[in-house]
């Protein structure tokens, strides 16, 4: 994909998103693409809606943290896309109908970066990475089908397009995170008291603080890097539940904490 392509093609999810509406041409329109021009095209996309200060990056968030998910999609591994500070709102919020384009829900712990994790003599670690935590929160992220039928969008397609991303739900503190096992804490999401789905933390790449090291070397190797202040969804324990209506949702980490939120 060439220059032109890449700007034509970032203009045009940038226009659906400001003007939500579906994005049934993405699937051909990407079918192909590289995983490097996928995160070209994902990059653009951030410059335009954040282009007219009304909007900004407040950091990222991890996908497809294991082979069942990404190899499926066509990708060699893991992906990572931006978090936008519009979307993110604390516990209880409200979405009112039309936004997101049909809900879906992940349960995910959420990480607040304390200082900027620039490039260093090495990769980072789940150990190293835990001194660039501020705070870790119980979380949700919020996603969307902006596609029609997404499954008929590849990996790459959904790389461009910030990977279903909508919001970035900051429920419970952790106060006692340092002491975690994270492959052991057991997360699950369910919506009007029913469960749409459950899992270890071992699914998020074997626990959090690896997802988060994973992220912070990725971005390092794409040019950018997790700043103080930024927000990041470090990964879901399960896959997407697009929720099959309106009412309220809850995310939770067993014995540790929640988030939730209600669409209208």
């Amino acid at each position: 994909m060439d220059g032109k392509q890449i700007v034509a093609l970032a203009d045009r999810i940038a226009k659906a998103r400001t003007e939500r509406t579906v994005m049934d041409w993405l699937a051909g329109e990407t079918a192909g693409l590289s995983e490097a021009d996928a995160y070209t095209v994902q990059f653009a996309v951030h410059d335009r809606l954040t282009g007219n200060g009304q909007n900004r990056l407040a950091g990222w968030k991890v996908a497809f943290a294991v082979p069942a998910q990404y190899e499926p999609l066509g990708l060699s591994g893991p992906g990572f896309a931006g978090i936008y500070q519009t979307g993110v709102r604390p516990s209880g919020a409200r979405f009112e109908k039309g936004w997101p384009i049909k809900a879906g829900v992940e349960c995910e712990m959420v990480a607040r970066i304390a200082r900027d994790v620039a490039p260093a003599n090495g990769a980072y670690t789940a150990e190293t990475i835990a001194g660039f935590v501020a705070n870790l929160y119980c979380g949700m992220e919020v996603v969307e089908n902006r596609y029609g039928d997404p499954s008929k969008l590849n990996g790459v397609g959904r790389i461009c397009d910030d990977i279903l991303q909508a919001a970035c739900i900051v429920g419970t503190e952790i106060t006692n995170w340092r002491t975690l096992d994270f492959a052991k804490v057991q997360g699950r999401s369910e919506h009007e008291g029913k469960e749409l789905a459950a899992g270890p933390g071992a699914n998020v790449m074997g626990g959090a603080m690896i997802s988060l090291a994973w992220l912070a070397n990725r971005l390092i190797a794409n040019g950018r890097y997790l700043k103080a202040g930024d927000v990041v969804l470090t990964g879901s324990v399960h896959p997407p539940q697009f929720l099959p209506g309106p009412g309220n949702a809850k995310s939770e980490f067993v014995g540790i904490g929640s988030a939730s939120i209600v669409v209208a």
